[in-house]
């Protein structure tokens, strides 16, 4: 099936809270009644559109490169393709969207890899309608999306390799360390800088820091470091 694109709906960029237009969502879904839904779901919010649709990965790629989607609603599984193709295909365009898989698949065999591929969320189909505008939301502003139940396997996997040795964030300041707490509870560095009492910019400061020391190259790898390897904090609240 063809990529239904719609021209006359604009392409936004980034928000940076005070967005004048709504978020631009892509569905890519080979299913046609998944996209009704997923349609009709997503243009009941009143800040969110459905900029495009697309059935494969060569469809979606160029739907990408000509509407510029804020957020990109993928299927792992596009007839004999899979999401993870596109994924694999976008992780070396260091200006693709954010992209949150949408699956029917146990997201306990295929979270890792999605998120390792460059994921920013990672969501059932079987969630609740309320759960996907959240997680659309979440990765738009820049945060990474895990079910509730994710986060919790995530963290007690993260808890049972404590005693393995130390972290590679061990040389990270309390500041430091606190931002990437936070980045690992999917919180966006408004909500962090919220959190913290400090200021956007500051955030910004720390999480470029972050990546020196941490080896890594871009915000979304940080994101995904965050999500897999950031300790929650056992002092019960935040540095002063």
């Amino acid at each position: 099936m063809s990529n239904r694109l719609d021209p006359r709906l604009p392409a936004t960029g980034p928000s940076d809270g005070t967005r004048a237009q709504p978020l631009a969502v892509l569905l890519v879904d080979d299913h046609e009644v998944v996209r009704i839904g997923l349609r009709g779901l997503i243009t009941a919010q009143p800040d969110m559109k459905v900029c495009g649709e697309a059935s494969t990965v060569v469809g979606a790629r160029a739907a990408i490169e000509q509407l510029h989607p804020d957020v990109v609603v993928l299927d792992l599984t596009l007839g004999d393709e899979s999401g993870f193709s596109l994924l694999r295909s976008l992780e070396k365009d260091r200006h693709w969207p954010p992209v949150l898989v949408l699956s029917m698949f146990d997201e306990a065999l295929y979270s890792d890899d999605a998120l390792s591929l460059g994921a920013s969320g990672y969501l059932m189909k079987d969630a609740s309608p309320e759960e996907l505008p959240r997680a659309i939301r979440t990765v738009a502003a820049g945060g990474v999306y895990l079910s509730p139940h994710l986060t919790q396997r995530v963290a007690r996997r993260i808890v049972s390799a404590g005693d393995h040795g130390p972290t590679p964030h061990a040389m990270l300041t309390p500041r430091e360390q606190e931002v990437l707490e936070l980045l690992g509870m999917a919180l966006t560095t408004r909500e962090i800088a919220a959190r913290m009492g400090t200021a956007v910019k500051t955030v910004d400061s720390h999480k470029r820091n972050l990546c020196e020391k941490l080896g890594l190259d871009s915000a979304s790898a940080l994101l995904r470091y965050a999500v897999v390897n950031a300790r929650p904090s056992r002092s019960g609240g935040g540095t002063p």
